[in-house]
């Protein structure tokens, strides 16, 4: 449990639902250096993360009253990984909304999952495996090395240099006037 005689630091998160999304982001987030607060109802998933986490603990997050005892109000950022559990996915980015958490981000499985996870409070709505999907095939057809989309439309690539430019100056190749 949430460890109350503490103050949470501001770069604390609190990651509900620790599958492979949700687990991935929790241990990424110590890795960085964090405090995570793991929450999942399944008893197994938090003996498995007990050792990894800050503080984990097995509970209904659908329930307001149970974030709020957990002190989940302390964290300014939530991160939903509940997939596959559309209600309990929905009613969790809901609870922490209206616990005024000001950073929440969730996890969807489809695009109507999406915009009702927007609609009920998640500042972020993350699709993984269609982000995934897109890297990869950027990723596949050779010329990129790496590849990030970011919102609005706009995305950061490294690509292989086409031998043409090898040994070549930015301002040698004129690559802006082409």
């Amino acid at each position: 449990m949430a460890n109350k005689s503490r103050a949470v630091r501001s770069d604390s998160v609190v990651v509900i639902g620790l599958g492979r999304f949700g687990g991935a982001v929790a241990e990424s987030l110590i890795r960085l250096g964090h405090e995570v607060l793991g929450i999942d109802g399944n008893y197994e998933k938090v003996q498995e993360f007990s050792g990894l986490l800050t503080h984990v603990v097995q509970a209904d997050t659908t329930n307001i009253e149970t974030l709020r005892e957990l002190g989940v109000t302390e964290f300014k950022r939530a991160v939903v990984g509940i997939g596959h559990n559309m209600e309990a996915s929905v009613l969790t980015v809901l609870a922490l909304e209206e616990l005024g958490i000001p950073e929440i981000w969730a996890k969807a499985m489809t695009k109507n999952h999406g915009r009702i996870l927007e609609r009920t409070g998640a500042h972020h709505v993350i699709f993984p495996e269609a982000a995934m999907g897109e890297r990869v095939a950027h990723l596949a057809t050779g010329r990129m090395i790496d590849f990030i989309e970011l919102e609005d439309g706009y995305a950061i690539a490294k690509t292989r240099t086409p031998e043409k430019f090898h040994g070549q100056t930015i301002a040698q190749a004129e690559l802006r006037s082409r």
